[in-house]
């Protein structure tokens, strides 16, 4: 837990304060228009399943892509969840398959998953939905004999992908956690409860221990347990505000010290934006590490 006032934590969880590249209104706007720009372009240049829907909401919905003309069998999965503090609603499925033409390029077919935000549901409901997206992957992914599934997501959505390496998405459990191989963690909340001193909170209305309860790191022994068999990529921005880079040191730490393979990947020259928007370039390191890690 941090030892920040509670006064101070708005700020050290605002991470547009901290761009070494622009202020904190422009640096929202360019992250968004990266995002737009990209995933139309990935829209016009790779076939797509377009708005798979996986439960009543509308928003409850996936995007699929593949290379054009490629072999869909066998192929690893590679499944974004976007950030946003589980409430910008500029952040959407809609905008979130910029990475998908490098990373279909290499062989992998790339799923942008989309969910509800706060505060229209509780936190609690969007975790609900995202396992039910997963079991829909996991049933795709069976069907297609992939190699394996990688789950992804930023800042917020790295925790919802921490989460889904529990590997419990239905009542009866019989769920194969084998064929989830591997993670990329980047610049992610592991632990929920510094933020219900924030600002954020106010469509969260989580409680500290429900914020707890929802926290990667109070539930890292499980987590490490079903990935003795993964390699999990934990990455963050030179320019993270000290809060994240800490708080996915600790998590990196965490799985190694039980015995998961584990990579941290500290990007020079990028902030919390720059780190996750610069994975539309086929070039960039974070980019190179998703393709080696599903074995492209």
């Amino acid at each position: 837990m941090t030892t920040i006032p509670d006064q101070e934590l708005d700020y050290h969880y605002s991470p547009s304060r901290w761009s070494h590249r622009m202020g904190p209104d422009e640096v929202i706007a360019d992250h968004i228009e990266n995002f737009d720009r990209a995933s139309k372009e990935s829209l016009w240049t790779l076939q797509v399943e377009l708005e798979v829907s996986y439960g009543e909401s509308q928003k409850e919905k996936m995007d699929v892509f593949h290379k054009i003309g490629s072999e869909k069998r066998g192929a690893p999965i590679f499944v974004y969840f976007h950030g946003g503090y589980w409430q910008i609603k500029e952040i959407r499925r809609e905008n979130s398959s910029f990475m998908a033409v490098p990373l279909c390029q290499a062989g992998a077919t790339v799923i942008a998953v989309g969910y509800d935000h706060a505060p229209d549901v509780s936190m609690g409901t969007i975790i609900l939905q995202v396992k039910r997206a997963m079991k829909l992957i996991i049933t795709l992914a069976k069907e297609r004999d992939s190699r394996g599934i990688y789950i992804s997501g930023h800042s917020a959505g790295a925790h919802l992908a921490a989460l889904m390496l529990m590997g419990t998405f239905s009542d009866d459990d019989a769920f194969d956690s084998e064929l989830i191989k591997g993670a990329v963690l980047v610049s992610g909340v592991f632990d929920v409860r510094p933020l219900t001193k924030t600002p954020n909170n106010d469509a969260l209305k989580l409680t500290e221990e429900e914020a707890w309860r929802f926290s990667p790191m109070n539930l890292v022994d499980d987590i490490a347990q079903l990935s003795r068999h993964r390699h999990i990529i934990v990455a963050v921005g030179e320019y993270d505000p000290p809060e994240f880079r800490r708080q996915s040191g600790e998590m990196e730490k965490a799985f190694r010290d039980r015995g998961v393979k584990t990579s941290y990947v500290d990007v020079p020259d990028t902030d919390h934006f720059s780190v996750i928007d610069k994975l539309r370039d086929g070039k960039y390191l974070l980019t190179k590490e998703c393709i080696r890690l599903m074995g492209l």
